[in-house]
């Protein structure tokens, strides 16, 4: 017969008797070699997303609306023609100094004889990158306002659309002529005042062909 267990401390129950071995635990699961690059490789893949994205508009954003091409800025209104394309049509003329990025005046020096001014104007659209929608609706305003009392106005086959505007001949002058005239999305002019002096062109057909040099110039360019 077994002696009885002493109590424990206090008056508690007994001490245990012998114990087994501690239960073991299993180790967490450790985590797969390639998880803690997961996040930067996801970053990585959402970036090279939105840069496709922003390439892919940017493309769309260049070739403009309806597949239209078209500046990024608005060109300067001296860079449509050269001064020997001018100087055909209005000998001698050299460019005055007057104007800004978007007007040009082109006439032959003070104290020698005048045959005309020819006056290249590129119009103003709202934003850097000027949209073929603002263009198209500039052009529209502009050719309501051509129809005036004594204009006559004749369509162009230049740029994407185009017209002239010449008033009738007086006090001995041949007329004046405008050409307004929208590629892509630029719209600009070009008004030819003719002076009465022997020999002065006809200010129709130099202007018309002037604009035809210029909208040549900016769908090569644009």
């Amino acid at each position: 017969m077994r002696p009885p267990q002493r109590p424990g401390p206090y008056g508690g129950p007994p001490f245990p008797g012998p114990q087994g071995p501690p239960p073991s635990y299993s180790p967490a699961p450790s985590a797969p070699p390639n998880r803690s690059r997961r996040g930067p490789l996801v970053i990585v893949v959402v970036l090279v997303v939105l840069l496709v994205v922003a390439g892919a508009g940017g493309l769309l954003y260049t070739r403009g609306s309806h597949g239209e091409s078209g500046f990024a800025n608005t060109p300067a209104a001296c860079w449509l023609l050269s001064q020997d394309q001018v100087r055909a049509y209005v000998p001698g003329a050299v460019q005055d100094g007057s104007g800004d990025a978007y007007l040009c005046r082109w006439s032959k020096p003070v104290g020698t004889a005048q045959t005309g001014l020819l006056t290249v104007g590129v119009e103003t659209l709202p934003g850097d990158r000027p949209s073929v929608k603002d263009a198209k609706e500039q052009y529209a305003i502009r050719r309501r306002q051509a129809d005036e009392p004594g204009v006559v106005i004749t369509p162009l086959a230049n740029g994407d659309e185009s017209f002239m505007a010449c008033a009738s001949p007086s006090n001995g002058r041949p007329g004046n002529c405008k050409t307004y005239t929208r590629v892509g999305n630029v719209v600009f002019s070009l008004e030819f005042e003719s002076y009465p002096v022997p020999g002065v062109r006809d200010p129709g057909p130099s202007v018309r062909a002037l604009d035809a040099e210029a909208a040549r110039h900016l769908r090569q360019s644009g």
